[in-house]
C-alpha cells in the first residue's frame, strides 16, 4: 500500500516533469520512510482503488492519465454500496442551517459591493434615480449596479454551498475528536463567520472570473439574459470583474490568517494562469492561426499527449481550484494545525471541481432537446464555437493526425463524429471516476448533522446534470 501511494504520488501533476530516474528513488525513498499512513479522521488510509492492467492497457491516454491523478490521495475506504447510497440526498435532508446561511450569504455580498460609506455621492445619486425608475440614469452604469448584476438573478450558488457543507463537516469531525474548532462562532451544528466569509469571497472571485470571460470569450449574454459588457461594453466589465475582486480582497483580508488568506488568493492566480493555458494554440487551434505569421512563434509541433496534458491542467487550474482551496481553507479555519484534514477538504474539492468540468465539457456536445437556444443552461457547442480543445474532442481520438483531420471539418462534422466515437460517455466516465473520489473523501469526515451525506450527494449528483 506504501508503495502504491508513493508511486501515485510521484505521478501526481505537481512533479510530473521530473525524471524517471528521481521518481523511482523518490518512490522507493517513501517506501522507506512513509509506514503506515494515517488519515485526517485517525484511521488507517486505505490503499486507493487500483486500476487493473487489463484495464489500463485498454484505456485511453486520457482515462489513463486521469485515473492517475485520481488516486494521488489515497482516501479513507468507502464501499461503492455506501456512496450509492448516499447519491440521493436531497435539498430537503441538507443540514438545516444551510438554506438560511445560503440565504444570508446572498445578501452579505450585495452588503459587500456596495460599500456605501466609499462610494461617491454622485454615484449614489445616480443609483437613487435608477432606483426610482429614471431611464436616463439607468443608461448611465453605476459600478455597484453593474457588479451586482450576476448576483441579483439568483444561481445555484453551488461554490459557497460545497464550501458551507465542508466546514461543518470538517467543525463536526474535530468536535468527534474531542478537539476544540479552531475558529471562534461555530457551534456544533453549524459553521463560523469567518469560514462562512470563505464561502462568500469564493463565490464573489467565480463571478468576477465570469465577468472577465464573457469580455474574453465576446459574449453578450450568459444563460440567455445579457451580460455585464452585453449591457454596457467590454471596458466596463473588466472594471466591475476587478471592482468585484477587489471587495473580495477586502473581506479575505479580515479574515486575519496569513495561511488562509494565502490559499484563497492562488485561486485568482490558478484562474489567470487556466485561463493563459485554454487561450494557448495547443488547447485553442484558432489562437494559433492567428499567431502564425508571428517571428515568436516556435517550430515545435504540439504532441497529442501535450494537449492531453495541458486540458488536465488547464481544468485543475481553472476550475478545480476554486473548489480544492476554498475547501482547504474552511478547513484550516476548523482545526489550523491539522494537516492530514487540510489534505481531505482539499482533495475532496479538486475532485469534485474536475468532475463538474468534465460533465460540462461532455454537455458541451451532448444534444439535448430545447438546449441550442440558450435559455436555459449551456448552449451546445460553445466551446466548438470558440475554438476550444476539450475532454471530449481529444477522447475522439487517439493521435495528433487524427485530431489535425478531425480540426480541419466544419464544426458540424466534428460534433457528428464526437457523438458517433462515444467520447462523451467516455468523458462522463472519467467525471464518474472523479465523483466517486470526492464522495470517499466527503464520507471519510465525521458529522451528525448530515454535511458529509450531503457532500457526497453533492458530488454524485453532478453525474446527472444535463445543463
Amino acid at each position: 500500500k506504501t508503495l502504491h501511494f508513493a508511486r501515485d504520488l510521484c505521478t501526481f501533476s505537481t512533479i510530473s516533469y521530473l525524471p524517471r530516474r528521481f521518481i523511482r528513488a523518490l518512490t522507493m525513498a517513501s517506501a522507506g520512510v512513509l509506514g503506515r499512513r494515517v488519515g485526517a479522521c485517525g484511521r488507517p488510509f486505505g490503499a486507493p482503488g487500483a486500476t487493473t492492467a487489463a484495464a489500463a492497457a485498454g484505456a485511453s491516454p486520457l482515462q489513463q492519465r486521469t485515473t492517475r491523478r485520481c488516486h494521488s490521495s489515497p482516501a479513507p475506504s468507502t464501499s461503492k454500496a455506501t456512496v450509492s447510497s448516499l447519491s440521493s440526498t436531497t435539498v430537503s435532508e441538507w443540514p438545516s442551517f444551510l438554506k438560511p446561511r445560503l440565504a444570508e450569504l446572498r445578501t452579505n455580498i450585495i452588503d459587500q459591493l456596495a460599500g456605501r460609506d466609499r462610494i461617491p455621492a454622485f454615484m449614489r445619486l445616480r443609483q437613487a434615480a435608477i432606483d426610482s425608475g429614471d431611464r436616463s440614469a439607468a443608461a448611465a452604469p453605476t459600478m455597484e449596479r453593474m457588479a451586482r448584476l450576476y448576483f441579483e438573478r439568483g444561481g445555484k450558488l453551488f461554490r459557497p454551498t460545497i464550501a458551507m457543507l465542508m466546514a461543518s463537516a470538517c467543525n463536526q469531525e474535530v468536535l468527534a475528536r474531542g478537539s476544540r474548532v479552531s475558529a471562534s462562532g461555530a457551534d456544533a451544528n453549524g459553521i463560523s463567520e469567518k469560514q462562512a466569509s470563505i464561502a462568500l469571497i469564493a463565490e464573489m472571485i467565480h463571478v468576477a472570473s465570469l465577468v472577465h470571460d464573457d469580455v474574453i470569450d465576446e459574449a453578450d449574454t450568459r444563460r440567455g439574459a445579457p451580460s455585464v459588457n452585453g449591457y454596457w461594453g467590454n471596458k466596463m466589465a473588466v472594471l466591475a470583474g476587478d471592482f468585484i475582486l477587489a471587495r473580495a480582497t477586502q473581506a479575505l483580508c479580515q479574515i486575519g490568517d496569513p495561511r488562509v488568506i494565502a490559499t484563497m488568493a492562488k485561486i485568482i492566480e490558478d484562474l489567470v494562469v487556466g485561463e493563459f493555458l485554454q487561450m494557448s494554440p495547443e488547447l485553442s487551434p484558432e489562437t494559433r492561426d492567428q499567431r502564425s505569421d508571428s517571428k515568436d512563434q516556435g517550430s515545435e509541433e504540439c504532441s497529442y499527449s501535450d494537449r492531453l496534458s495541458l486540458y488536465l491542467q488547464k481544468s485543475e487550474r481553472k476550475t478545480a481550484s476554486l473548489f480544492e482551496n476554498s475547501c482547504r481553507s474552511v478547513a484550516m479555519l476548523a482545526n489550523s494545525s491539522d494537516v492530514g484534514l487540510h489534505e481531505v477538504a482539499g482533495s475532496f474539492g479538486r475532485h469534485v471541481g474536475l468532475a463538474f468540468q468534465l460533465v460540462d465539457d461532455a454537455i458541451d456536445y451532448e444534444e439535448e432537446e430545447g438546449r441550442d437556444s440558450g435559455a436555459a443552461g449551456k448552449p451546445i457547442a460553445v466551446d466548438l464555437e470558440q475554438g476550444l480543445i476539450t475532454g471530449p474532442l481529444l477522447l475522439a481520438v487517439s493521435s495528433e493526425a487524427e485530431l489535425s483531420r478531425l480540426l480541419r471539418a466544419s464544426p458540424d462534422q466534428i460534433r457528428e463524429t464526437v457523438r458517433r466515437s462515444g467520447a462523451c460517455e467516455r468523458t462522463r466516465e472519467l467525471a464518474t471516476t472523479h465523483a466517486r473520489r470526492a464522495a470517499e473523501f466527503a464520507s471519510s469526515l465525521r458529522s451528525t448533522n448530515g454535511a458529509s451525506d450531503a457532500l457526497v450527494g453533492l458530488a454524485l449528483k453532478q453525474l446527472e446534470r444535463r445543463v
